[in-house]
């Protein structure tokens, strides 16, 4: 079948005449060569967004690309969107996109990888599920299009819309959303305080979207009126974030009083890990923190990444009835890890000349002896007498990496999944007061699904109110220093800003650094080096539009392209039926 495009010109007219008038052999010989360059051009159309959004991220992060990432993407839509296609010639186009869509995830996200061997196929797997969106997009796109719809309104309406729905599906997953690419360039950033990553990433899709408009008026000599409309569109965009940025890049916020000592190193982790590997991990994290105290004043708190304080012993929690195993005795345990917290607030404050030894809120394992025992990964508060005063269980588990679906209901197959994955979810945001300050927890990944921390911010604010900082704890040790950990930081700079609170991170091989509430990197260790970062927090009393609203827009956007999913669905079957018969 032969590509028809509405509105041809006259030449074009006459050019299909000519093919029509050769014989049937020789006219399926032209359509060949036809539906060959048609696909060569799409291929490399597809791959050209592809490659230019990759060079726009880590680890390259070349942000300007950013604004044209996506016209080879949106000019193939365009011209698809005035074609009839075959059921064949429609599923090789949507494949093209996919295999390279999939490539650009597979690339993007290459660390997940190292994390285990099984994890290769998982790697795999998200790659080609994530690759699933840019399908979705176009076929959005185009629908709106051929029902009158343009660009520059339907482009950055679905693409909110997508982005949205993988930050809910399958648990969601926030990394590389097309807004991170702009996490180094606060002036552009600002307005994610009142939509979130979205509202960077809409304004970004409508310069692209502008760019693309222009390119066809240009080579075309076509859609003159339209080029002009969304160029003013996104100029307007574009300078009222840039008005929006700098009065709140210029707001005076007052430095807070409450010192953290945020402690970072590199140490290899394995999911197999057996008591003396954490013992040794303990051992180089507690040496590496008094060494670094030694230099500091009146420290308040030290922060440890992720289950790096557990040594071995993780904190014991026995229920009232709780099956606690036979022989144990949860009290000699709590105390054992008590007064190994006094230790090393000790030998922290006998290094520095402070009244007394700081808070510790440390990365550490939690079981809660229950009907059966319950596996946190979790933070632990305890004050400066050692005491454990509270502690914050993970919300958002890692897939894959913390638990898998349905995996007890699969005979024989437990067995072979790693150690670690055992996990349980905790309850709700825990804020933790140190000196007078509101400390909320947060998690590795939870940083890296953008909904958490400003729902968990959104809970507090209406139970109580807002904290004053975000301190999360991670271990990146399992992605060897790839983009992969450059990733998570741009997600957590994107947060403090969508929250309006600063974010203190210590990780294990990953951003050990200090954002202030306006996303901007204070200072931060590079990924593999051992050391440690003294953060004086600013103290930040606004209140974000996007945690008063959450992000009922962008889920809004969601809908409208899921809504129309389904109706390009209904419409491919009544079509097949009518054909049928």
């Amino acid at each position: 079948m032969r590509n028809v495009q509405s509105g041809k010109k006259s030449g074009d007219a006459s050019a299909s005449s000519i093919v029509d008038t050769l014989p049937a052999s020789g006219q399926d010989s032209v359509d060949a060569k036809n539906g060959y360059r048609e696909d060569s051009v799409q291929w490399l159309k597809i791959a050209t967004s592809g490659l230019l959004l990759w060079l726009a991220q880590p680890p390259f992060a070349w942000w300007p690309l950013a604004f044209l990432a996506l016209v080879p993407w949106l000019d193939q839509i365009s011209h698809d969107a005035n074609i009839q296609f075959s059921k064949k010639q429609q599923r090789r186009r949507y494949l093209i996109l996919w295999l390279v869509a999939t490539c650009y995830w597979l690339v993007s996200l290459q660390g997940l990888r190292h994390a285990h061997p099984a994890m290769f196929l998982c790697w795999m797997a998200l790659s080609g599920y994530l690759a699933v969106y840019p399908v979705v997009f176009f076929i959005a796109a185009q629908a709106w299009l051929r029902r009158g719809i343009p660009l520059f309104i339907g482009a950055p309406i679905l693409w909110v819309g997508i982005e949205c729905i993988r930050n809910y599906m399958l648990t969601g997953i926030s990394a590389a959303m097309l807004g991170h690419t702009l996490a180094n360039v606060p002036l552009l950033t600002q307005i994610a305080d009142l939509g979130g990553t979205y509202a960077v990433s809409l304004v970004i899709v409508s310069v692209n979207v502008a760019f693309a408009n222009l390119l066809r008026a240009f080579t075309l000599r076509e859609y003159k009126r339209l080029a002009i409309i969304s160029t003013l569109a996104a100029s307007l965009l574009v300078v009222a974030t840039c008005v929006y940025g700098n009065m709140r890049l210029s707001e005076v916020i007052p430095l807070g009083t409450t010192r953290f000592l945020l402690v970072g190193r590199n140490e290899p982790v394995e999911y197999d890990q057996d008591a003396d590997r954490a013992e040794e991990i303990f051992t180089a994290f507690a040496q590496q923190t008094i060494n670094d105290a030694e230099q500091q004043s009146e420290l308040a708190a030290v922060v440890w990444p992720e289950s790096m304080f557990s040594g071995g012993v993780p904190w014991y929690i026995a229920e009232p009835g709780g099956r606690v195993p036979e022989g144990m005795v949860v009290d000699e345990y709590q105390r054992y890890f008590e007064e190994r917290a006094l230790a090393l607030a000790q030998a922290v404050a006998a290094k520095v000349p402070q009244q007394q030894a700081p808070h510790l809120i440390v990365g550490c394992g939690v079981v809660r002896f229950a009907e059966a025992p319950l596996v946190f990964s979790a933070i632990v508060h305890a004050d400066s007498n050692g005491q454990v005063v509270n502690w914050y269980g993970k919300n958002h588990l890692v897939m894959f990496g913390e638990y898998i679906p349905l995996i007890s209901s699969i005979p024989g197959i437990k067995e072979l999944v790693p150690p670690g994955l055992g996990v349980q979810q905790g309850d709700g945001p825990t804020v933790f007061e140190i000196n007078g300050t509101q400390v909320m927890g947060n998690i590795c990944i939870e940083t890296a699904v953008e909904r958490v921390a400003v729902d968990h911010c959104r809970e507090l604010r209406g139970s109580g109110g807002l904290p004053d900082v975000i301190v999360t704890v991670t271990n990146d040790g399992w992605f060897d220093g790839t983009s992969v950990v450059e990733h998570h930081l741009r997600c957590a700079q994107l947060v403090a800003i969508g929250c309006r609170r600063p974010i203190l991170s210590a990780a294990n091989g990953g951003p050990t650094a200090w954002i202030d509430s306006s996303g901007r990197i204070v200072e931060k260790l590079p990924f593999t080096d051992n050391g440690s970062i003294v953060a004086t927090p600013h103290i930040d009393s606004r209140t974000s539009l996007y945690v008063r609203i959450g992000d009922w827009p962008a889920r809004i956007a969601g809908l409208a392209c899921l809504l129309t999913l389904a109706a390009v669905y209904v419409q491919t079957r009544r079509s097949r039926g009518t054909d049928e018969t």
